[in-house]
C-alpha cells in the first residue's frame, strides 16, 4: 500500500502510476510477455481487466521504470 497504493492481494502492474519516487522495480516473468494479452487487476482485486503485452511494457514506461523481463517460472 505504501509503495503502490494498492491492497495486499491486487495483482497489478498498474500501481507503478502511484511510485513517483521510483522506488519499486518491476520484474515480470518473460514466460507471461509471450503471451499476446495479459491480465492484471485495475488497481484493486475486485476485477480484471486485459492489456497487450507491449502496451503492458509501454506503461511501465511511461511511469518511468524500467521493466526487467526475466526467466522466474520454472
Amino acid at each position: 500500500m505504501e509503495l503502490l497504493g494498492v491492497a495486499p492481494g491486487a495483482v497489478t502492474a498498474f500501481g507503478l502510476i502511484n511510485d513517483t519516487a521510483g522506488r519499486v522495480k518491476f520484474v515480470i516473468d518473460e514466460a507471461l510477455m509471450r503471451e499476446e494479452i495479459v491480465n492484471a487487476h485495475p488497481l484493486t482485486n475486485e476485477a480484471t481487466t486485459s492489456i497487450a503485452g507491449g502496451d503492458l511494457l509501454a506503461f511501465v514506461r511511461a511511469t518511468g521504470h524500467e521493466p526487467h523481463v526475466l526467466k522466474v517460472s520454472a
